[in-house]
Order: structure tokens, then C-alpha cells, then sequence
């Protein structure tokens, strides 16, 4: 999947901090996770699709992602709001983190996909 593809399907739909022409060397790594199941056929680019922004994302943390997601994200050490031991009420995860917790909510992947695919 190509930069470009991930940008598409998850930064600018699902992520609150995507700014349109801003050059960004790092995906989250959500999107990463992402790719990664795209390219191990675990994943459709169809089933990305068929998930729309704002459906059915239940704020809040979900453990299995934190631990396939958070700990291993490049922007955790630079400050990330929604993972801080004091999370401001209106902190946001990343793009990456919001499409997995709706594929997850909507049965298309599970916390075995994740697991397989993070080696954790």
C-alpha cells in the first residue's frame, strides 16, 4: 500500500491531526498496522472503504489497541495527549487507532489480527 493510499484511506478521514499539504515523513503507527494488513492479505483496501468517518467510534481507550498501537508509536514520545497518564477530556487518538477500533467494532478485524501482525 502506498503512501499516498494510506493518506487516503486513513489520514484524511480518521485522523483530527492530517493537515492537507503538510509534508509528513512519519505515519502513526496505526497506519502502519494497517498497511501491514493490507499487505498480508488480512485486510482489503474494499474493507478500509466500507468503514466511514464518524461511524460507530466509541470514545475512550481500548486496551488491545493501546498495546498493538500506542507502544509502539513514533509520536508517543513527542507528547501524545490521548495516551498521557492525564489525558485532557477532549484528547483524540490517531487516525490509524480510530480506523482499527471501528474495523475491530464492526467484526472485520480482531485482537488476534493484531497480535499476529505486531508480534506481540
Amino acid at each position: 500500500m502506498a503512501k499516498k493510499d494510506i493518506k487516503d484511506f486513513v489520514c484524511k478521514p480518521f485522523c483530527s491531526f492530517y493537515r492537507e499539504g503538510e509534508k509528513e515523513e512519519l505515519i502513526c503507527n496505526g497506519a502502519r498496522l494497517l498497511e501491514m494488513l493490507v499487505t498480508r492479505g488480512i485486510l482489503s483496501p474494499d474493507e478500509l472503504s466500507c468503514v466511514k468517518a464518524g461511524s460507530c467510534f466509541a470514545a475512550g481507550k481500548n486496551l488491545e489497541l493501546e498495546r498493538a498501537v500506542c507502544l509502539r508509536c513514533p509520536f508517543r514520545p513527542d507528547g501524545c495527549d490521548f495516551m498521557s497518564k492525564s489525558p485532557p477530556p477532549d484528547a483524540e487518538p490517531c487516525g490509524g487507532y480510530v480506523l482499527l477500533d471501528l474495523l475491530a467494532a464492526c467484526g472485520i478485524i480482531t485482537g488476534n489480527d493484531l497480535e499476529i501482525i505486531n508480534g506481540t
